[in-house]
């Protein structure tokens, strides 16, 4: 029974997040007058469908809860458009606030002339309807931080209250050349402005020895080489926050602030590990997939709301982010191809384009069933 409330629990969230994502593809396109034939969600085999009586669009809710696209409408092969043809016929939709016609034959007609066609339209607003969807999970995680902010009682500045030993809990009067009452501006390199991001620069940061910027009676000064606690857990040593800050007051600017550098936390947090992944701090073994997602998704029900809520900022976040990578194949390599034809006044040749999406699909591909066994020899052990 637990394992199906997981599993429910986690299609809703995917779902939830993928919902949004199309949703932004959906309606860049609308908005620039492009034609969509399809809005579905998951994969496989319709489900539910219906048929939108303006539009024509078909919604449809797909069998395998993965995924979702938009149908867009291209170009008739062989014909242009008033522009060259060879675009690619992107998986995203959309329609034109409204039918122009009310006779289908007079709307198909004008489909046929390139009208509501994806590429018709000019190279910055394909680009827009591109990022629109990543852009949406962006918001959307800053809407879920701006309610875990709303639902938290006290506020944590970065003004230092006490210093603790880590392993007996016993209260130290200063630590490493820091002393309470300092307001910790830098972290490192890292600017520090709410007590979650130090809390997060210290932890990722932390195994080295780090300079550390505060305020100190109202002057800015540099504490140098100061050493936190450590930990490793799965070969990663991390930094362990010895110390207590004073809370903020709950207040309209107090609350944007923790909102705002929240997310951009959140964000500098995905950043960091596609970063880890790129120089091979991390391993095969700290990538997870749906299924390993699902089971912190699980955990995380069973804290409570707000940290089911975390958990979906930083999916979404990173659903947002990891779609804008210029990959072939993501929203971020379809981007890139629309760049170089603004560049070049004409699209690249069809086949470059599409051999390219292949190969690229053929790797992510591999990588989620190579992440998904690893998921399930980690759950089986």
């Amino acid at each position: 029974m637990e394992a199906v409330k997981v599993f429910v629990l986690t299609v809703i969230v995917f779902g939830a997040l993928i919902f949004v994502h199309e949703l932004g593809h959906f309606l860049a396109c609308r908005i620039f007058g492009v034609k969509v034939n399809e809005f579905a969600i998951g994969m496989g085999p319709k489900l539910i469908s219906f048929k939108g009586k303006k539009s024509s669009t078909v919604y449809s809710i797909r069998v395998l809860p993965i995924g979702g696209f938009n149908n867009i409408e291209e170009e008739i092969p062989g014909q242009k458009s008033g522009k060259e043809s060879g675009e690619e016929n992107i998986q995203g939709e959309a329609f034109p606030f409204g039918n122009p016609e009310s006779d289908p034959t007079a709307v198909t007609a004008e489909i046929k002339k390139g009208q509501y066609t994806f590429s018709s339209r000019p190279v910055w607003q394909r680009m827009i309807i591109i990022v629109a969807g990543a852009a949406m999970n962006l918001l959307l995680g800053f809407l879920l931080m701006t309610i875990v902010v709303l639902r938290t009682d006290n506020y944590a500045s970065t003004t230092i209250y006490s210093f603790y030993d880590v392993e007996s809990g016993a209260e130290i009067s200063e630590f490493s050349g820091l002393k309470s009452g300092d307001e910790i501006l830098k972290v490192g390199k890292r600017r520090v402005h709410t007590g979650d991001e130090l809390v997060y620069a210290v932890f990722a940061d932390g195994a080295q020895n780090l300079d550390i910027t505060v305020l100190r009676d109202g002057q800015k000064i540099v504490i140098e080489d100061v050493t936190f606690p450590t930990g490793n857990e799965a070969g990663i040593i991390y930094g362990i926050r010895n110390f207590i800050v004073y809370a903020e007051e709950k207040n309209f600017v107090n609350t944007v602030k923790q909102a705002y550098f929240g997310s951009i936390s959140s964000m500098t947090q995905v950043f960091d590990s596609l970063k880890g992944l790129i120089t091979c701090k991390y391993g095969i073994q700290h990538i997870s997939g749906p299924i390993g997602i699902g089971e912190v998704i699980g955990q995380a029900a069973k804290l409570g709301i707000d940290s089911l809520l975390m958990i979906s900022v930083l999916l979404s976040m990173n659903l947002g982010i990891f779609n804008l990578l210029p990959i072939p194949g993501l929203d971020g390599g379809k981007f890139v191809f629309l760049a170089i034809e603004g560049i070049r006044r004409k699209p690249l040749p069809r086949q470059i384009e599409e051999n390219a999406t292949m190969v690229g699909m053929m790797l992510l591909f591999a990588l989620i069933i190579v992440v998904a066994f690893k998921d399930i020899f980690t759950l089986a052990r």
